[in-house]
């Protein structure tokens, strides 16, 4: 597969489970493409889960979240083995108005199975 196909079958699947995921509240899409324990860096710490740590059901109700605007999907680097992106996306109320910019840091793996995500960090600001 050429860089380019690579980069198009990991955008794909991050779109298909993830973004949809949070779309929807479906963490059972989100999983399909998690390898598990997945590494999650969070406020200077790191920890081993066993299951998606964000809830976005959960996430919603607690801060209003209505959608995401401005949503970017960078892939900094992939071969056919592994790749590290980076995503940016607003979190706006149901007036539109702005709750927060969230960016992330995802690690994958490219397996028989597809893309899984192996890592991820990400800051609210």
């Amino acid at each position: 597969m050429t860089e380019s196909q690579l980069k198009e079958e990991l955008l794909d699947t991050y779109m298909q489970y993830y973004v949809e995921g949070f779309k929807t509240n479906n963490v059972g899409l989100i999983d399909q493409m998690v390898k598990y324990p997945l590494t999650y860096l969070k406020d200077g710490k790191m920890s081993l889960c066993e299951q998606y740590p964000i809830d976005p059901q959960k996430l919603k109700a607690e801060k209003a979240w209505d959608h995401s605007s401005d949503w970017q999907f960078e892939i900094q680097g992939i071969n056919d083995k592994e790749a590290h992106a980076v995503a940016f996306a607003v979190r706006r109320r149901a007036d539109g108005s702005k709750i927060e910019s969230v960016h992330g840091f995802y690690a994958f793996s490219r397996t028989s199975g597809g893309w899984k995500m192996y890592a991820l960090a990400d800051i609210t600001f």
